[in-house]
């Protein structure tokens, strides 16, 4: 009787909110399945540290949507309530200064690891903070740069998780990984090197897109992808001309292979490019 008084209570308290998109601290939210999800946010520019709470009128926010809180110009840290159970692929792109995410610790499905999001079980890289470890100066410019390992045991690199994160070289990937998703890396550019991990199966779309450019700085990369591959998405080392070669180590009938998916230049494929697979 008191769990369907309580189930009672949280859809009256939801249907309050149905009727539109509601607004608070600078968030807008509205009513789901199972509680409320953050739709938007307002930058307010001086806004440092944003919190999702755990609820809004009583009811559980258990929901951040694509582009939910991107593009925040000033936040620096955002704090991810306790109810919060999904996050979309988009819901926390491009926050250039975002140096740090911390989870409530009753919360079952994220936690924060030196600011960086992850699933509760440590298995998935959902979101790198673009602006951790780096110093901006009052016009937010910066010409730092900093290195990140991702930690042994991820399996997963998700969707956007290291999207656009101009200023942080990824100088490890433990062989744990088998799945970097669409746009992980897309725009990464800091990056100086790739060494794939021993047991990867899946490069999403748009993966490494940008990624690895042609620079006076650096010599142009050869790349080996490993023969437990069975996927590699349409573009995924779209405009990667920095790259010199590619050798996967897979029979070429035995991978599903995107249109395009290897290093072009403004679109092109780079005839010069050597791509080998095994016989």
């Amino acid at each position: 009787m008191k769990k369907l008084t309580a189930l009672a209570v949280l859809l009256l308290a939801v249907m309050a909110f149905s009727s539109c998109a509601k607004k608070q601290d600078g968030m807008n939210y509205k009513a789901v399945e199972g509680g409320l999800a953050i739709t938007g946010y307002t930058d307010k520019t001086t806004v440092t540290e944003l919190t999702v709470p755990d609820e809004i009128g009583g009811v559980p926010v258990v929901r951040i949507e694509d582009f939910g809180i991107c593009n925040a110009e000033s936040l620096k840290k955002i704090v991810i309530g306790k109810n919060v159970s999904s996050i979309g692929g988009w819901a926390m792109t491009n926050n250039q200064h975002l140096a740090a995410f911390e989870v409530d610790p009753a919360n079952e499905y994220f936690k924060a690891e030196d600011g960086v999001l992850f699933s509760k079980d440590g298995k998935t890289l959902y979101y790198y903070p673009c602006g951790r470890n780096i110093t901006f100066d009052k016009y937010g410019r910066t010409e730092d740069t900093t290195e990140y390992r991702i930690p042994d045991g991820v399996e997963t690199v998700a969707t956007k998780a290291f999207y656009k994160c101009y200023y942080v070289d990824v100088t490890y990937i433990p062989d744990s990984v088998t799945r970097i998703e669409e746009k992980a890396f897309h725009r990464a550019s800091a990056l100086s090197g790739l060494t794939l991990p021993a047991h990867l199966e899946y490069i999403g779309k748009d993966a490494f897109a940008y990624a690895f450019g042609a620079s006076e700085d650096r010599e142009k990369l050869d790349i080996t992808i490993p023969a437990t591959i069975k996927e590699i998405g349409e573009y995924a080392f779209f405009n990667c001309d920095g790259v010199a070669s590619i050798h996967v180590l897979a029979k070429k009938d035995e991978v599903t292979l995107g249109n395009k998916w290897e290093p072009t230049a403004k679109g092109k494929i780079i005839e010069e490019c050597v791509i080998t697979f095994a016989e």
